[in-house]
């Protein structure tokens, strides 16, 4: 745990930091790396400037906006050159002399089948990671099996061996011992509270509509603030401002469709994307049972290429889930996203600012459960925003900072569920700043010191947050470093959830019932990357959590639904490593993650029942051990993906015994000659644990080419040795509910070429 002293010394070492800018300033050229049919940046181009007649070659790769950056330019005449796998490259010429100068080069891409030239910089795999950090590309996604000819985001984060998913079911995900409600996941800068649906193999995050994506499973920098576990940020992707494109698909689980055309040629775009589940109508067709899950999205985007070099675009998102958890209970669970957003980014001509980012949004949450069509429990959640982020360069130092002010409604009607919870209708408005620094320390070493600093004009006390990271580079190349962070966070909202077994999807989002509380996280983690030859890539990393203020239900010795809530501070140790292998059609990978997650909460039960009031236990997502492996191979028009996952047991609170009961609410009961009612009586919490968990996925996919268009066909099967996994254990019907069984499947997909 950080104490006062230790927070009070990492806020002094962020802020002392700050102050140490070195070398010198000459010549500058920077700019952004963008596609030209679509506007977007593009992360990881390569870019090499040479001086002329036989200069050295410098490189850099552009960062997530697409932005790069040459700085200590001697006077000269210089060749640039800037290569993307997939994209013609792009050479020029340039000069400088006479005095200082600062050129802006921004630099769009045109797409391209043919082959790199042999004047490259860095590898397409070469990346400057942050620490706890995993960029992912669309490729990436298309190469994990679901039941649809699309790749999905979230089938891909659930191969990530710090993630824990509960189930086939429900769309929950658990990071590095982090509850489902503090990961913050952004869609073009714009919240969105759950974009996992209903069936766990699909988000509303398709490869068709994905740019790109930054998973941090931890130690984040002070640009994400307001969660305090991990952060999903997507980029969705621009239409096509010179081409008209469709596709459309179609198996046993869902359908979709995507579309994208050209407004003005050159100048603006609309995407559309639109997918339905199928399950609950095909169920019958080949399943024991129906399965009584359902789900919908649908997605528009408008980009628009301004001639400053400033690009804009908005969305519109609209979700909708409902189906059985448990398909014994009849309790029916449903939510609904309504997001829309706006953003204006890129490269500016100011001297003083490199790159300027600003979005506002709304997003709009809702969930319900109950029987009988009617809701017993409903929540939603409402929070508006408006964002400036600015990346500028004082000397070496790179700048980035900026500006957020939030809006948010809350309520929630869950019947007295949690007596601790009086407030149904809140209002919230809070205001703050950010900064990060990135300074160089010779050649090899980068300290990352930032802050977050937050206020709330009424009901919570401001927030400063103190974030810290380094990088080291033994042999100063980017994909061998040694890397760590460390970093308070702060939540001030909680999502609340009944988590004594997987069997729920319900969250009411709230303020804390104590109001002096906060939800507090401090990270430590500490990792190494380093590339085994040239086509094997190692990572390590390992980390540290201490949580506060963790709001968990009550426990008692009576298999039933609490009525009041308690708080837990807690721990979280472990390791990810993995191991990658990428050689032109061959792929794999395999990954090792173990994690202990403990809880301490006091409770009056406890005393009672257990001999102390105070009692430490590992929660229902406590994983211990899990891996993870991957396999593929393309060649020509064929694809074959392999992905099979294990799990250890998580644990349960198992029965202890029967006893039975005698009402008194209506009438004296006949306790000489009647039975009572029986109940069932639970032992400690969480002290024993489900069987292991693992599933073996495959699919194959092979393209025919027709005149104008694309016909795939993809077979494969999810659960191919149909294993009995067990999705959780009731404890308070004493049932046992099971994941999908083996499901094979054949997708279609027809395309423009």
């Amino acid at each position: 745990m950080l104490s006062i002293g230790k927070k009070s010394l990492l806020c002094i070492i962020t802020f002392m930091s700050l102050s140490y800018l070195v070398h010198a300033q000459d010549n500058i050229i920077r700019g952004i790396i963008s596609d030209a049919q679509t506007g977007e940046g593009l992360e990881l181009a390569n870019i090499g400037l040479k001086l002329l007649p036989n200069g050295a070659l410098e490189g850099t790769i552009s960062d997530v906006n697409g932005l790069y950056r040459f700085s200590r330019l001697q006077d000269g005449e210089y060749v640039l050159q800037v290569f993307y796998v997939g994209y013609q490259t792009y050479t020029d010429t340039l000069e400088f002399g006479g005095r200082e100068n600062e050129l802006t080069l921004n630099i769009q891409l045109m797409p391209s089948k043919e082959n790199l030239g042999e004047l490259t910089v860095l590898s397409q795999g070469d990346k400057d990671l942050a620490p706890g950090q995993v960029q992912i590309d669309p490729q990436t996604l298309g190469r994990i099996p679901t039941p649809s000819i699309d790749g999905d985001l979230v089938s891909f984060l659930q191969t990530q061996t710090g993630v824990v998913a509960a189930g086939d079911r429900g769309g929950q995900l658990f990071v590095r011992g982090g509850t489902p409600s503090e990961n913050l996941i952004l869609m073009d800068g714009t919240l969105i509270y759950q974009p996992f649906h209903i069936i766990g193999f699909f988000s509303v995050f398709p490869e068709d509509v994905v740019s790109s994506a930054n998973f941090y499973a931890g130690g984040f920098s002070a640009k994400y603030s307001g969660r305090s576990s991990s952060v999903l940020d997507v980029r969705l992707k621009n239409g096509n401002m010179y081409e008209q494109n469709w596709s459309a698909s179609v198996s046993p689980f869902i359908s979709s469709m995507f579309f994208e055309t050209p407004l003005v040629e050159g100048k603006s775009s609309l995407m559309v994307s639109a997918r339905g589940s199928l399950i609950e109508e095909a169920s019958d067709l080949y399943l024991e049972e129906q399965q009584p899950l359902k789900f919908n999205s649908q997605l528009v985007k408008f980009s628009n290429a301004g001639e400053e070099g400033i690009n804009c675009s908005a969305f519109f998102m609209r979700t909708y889930d409902r189906g059985q958890i448990s398909f014994e209970d009849g309790e029916t669970f449903n939510w609904k996203n309504l997001v829309s957003g706006g953003r204006c980014a890129g490269a500016t001509e100011n001297a003083n600012v490199s790159f300027v980012d600003v979005n506002g949004g709304v997003s709009y949450y809702s969930n319900g459960v109950g029987s009988s069509g009617a809701n017993s429990r409903t929540a939603d959640i409402f929070k508006f925003h408006v964002d400036v982020n600015l990346i500028q360069y004082v000397r070496e130092t790179r700048l980035e900072y900026g500006f957020f002010s939030n809006y948010r409604t809350i309520n929630h009607d869950i019947l007295d569920r949690f007596i601790g919870i009086q407030n149904s209708n809140t209002a919230i408005l809070s205001s703050g700043a950010y900064l990060d620094a990135e300074i160089p320390i010779g050649n090899t070493i980068t300290i990352e010191p930032g802050v977050v600093f937050t206020s709330f004009v009424q009901k919570l006390k401001a927030s400063i947050e103190p974030r810290f990271q380094f990088s080291w580079q033994p042999r100063g190349k980017v994909d061998e470093e040694i890397h760590g962070a460390l970093g308070i966070y702060r939540q001030p909202l909680v999502g609340i959830s009944d988590f004594r077994d997987a069997g729920t999807a319900f969250t009411a989002w709230m303020l804390m019932p104590d109001s002096d509380r906060m939800l507090e996280s401090q990270h430590a983690l500490l990792g190494w990357r380093q590339p085994l030859g040239p086509f094997l890539d190692f990572s390590i990393e390992g980390y540290y959590k201490r949580l506060k203020n963790t709001p968990v239900s009550i426990w008692s010795s009576i298999a039933q639904f609490t009525t009041d809530l308690s708080y837990a501070d807690g721990t979280v140790q472990g390791m990810d490593a993995r191991l990658d292998f990428n050689h032109n059609i061959f792929y794999g990978g395999i990954g090792y993650g173990y994690s202990i997650t403990e809880y301490e909460t006091e409770q009056p039960h406890y005393e009672t029942w257990l001999g102390s009031a105070k009692q430490t236990y590992n929660p229902g997502h406590d994983r211990r051990h899990q891996v993870s492996a991957q396999a593929g191979i393309e060649v020509g028009k064929f694809s074959a993906n392999l992905n099979w996952v294990y799990g250890s047991g998580t644990p349960f609170t198992r029965p202890t015994g029967f006893d039975v009961y005698f009402p008194f609410r209506e009438q004296l009961p006949n306790v000489v000659d009647g039975y009572g009612n029986p109940r069932i009586l639970v032992n400690k919490p969480y002290d024993a644990r489900l069987p292991d968990f693992h599933r073996f996925d495959i699919s194959f996919g092979r393209e025919f080419d027709f005149s104008g268009s694309k016909l795939t066909v993809q077979a494969g099967a999810i659960n191919v040795y149909d294993r009995d996994n067990l999705f959780y254990y009731d404890v308070f019907n004493q049932t046992s509910i099971n994941q999908l069984p083996m499901l094979p499947y054949v997708a279609l997909k027809m395309e423009s070429r």
